[in-house]
């Protein structure tokens, strides 16, 4: 039994050719895992600056308020609810919206569409009301709550600025 032998050129010349092949697969994983890496990094560029324009647009459409305007609409909801058992919790002021938040001592007996309605009705500013001046282009909403203002029922008040 005779086993076929190779020269040491011959085997050297093999092992060669799997290093160039194996070499030139990395090589091609890494050039594709660099590009992936640059588009995925592109992607997040252009998404970063696309969020960055649409906040600028929608500041410069909603001018911010002052604190004296801020000062203003929650001395007006806190005027409100001087007397009584109901209370004016807290006035958050963000980018478009008002929320004004108020602290009741016990649920009303009424559905959350009725709730709704007289928040509207009742709470919510009168359109010749001096508060709107101040409120301007905002979303003005009145939430009441009994425990958590989370758990609360809210309503977005009619702005005559907007209609």
């Amino acid at each position: 039994m005779t086993q076929h032998t190779m020269k040491h050129g011959d085997w050297a010349k093999v092992v060669e050719t799997r290093q160039r092949k194996k070499q030139a697969q990395l090589k091609k994983s890494d050039d594709n895992k660099s590009i992936i890496a640059i588009l995925i990094l592109g992607f997040f560029v252009v998404a970063t600056l696309w969020v960055y324009y649409l906040d600028n647009i929608q500041q410069d459409a909603v001018s911010t308020l002052n604190k004296a305007q801020k000062d203003r609409i929650t001395r007006h909801f806190s005027k409100q609810f001087i007397m009584g058992s109901w209370e004016f919790y807290d006035a958050k002021f963000t980018s478009s919206d008002i929320n004004v938040q108020i602290k009741m001592p016990t649920e009303l007996a009424m559905s959350d569409v009725q709730v709704s309605k007289y928040i509207k009705n009742s709470l919510c500013p009168s359109t010749n009301s001096q508060v709107w001046r101040d409120v301007s282009d905002y979303n003005l909403y009145i939430n009441l709550f009994v425990d958590s203002p989370r758990k609360g029922l809210s309503a977005k008040c009619e702005n005559p600025n907007l209609a």
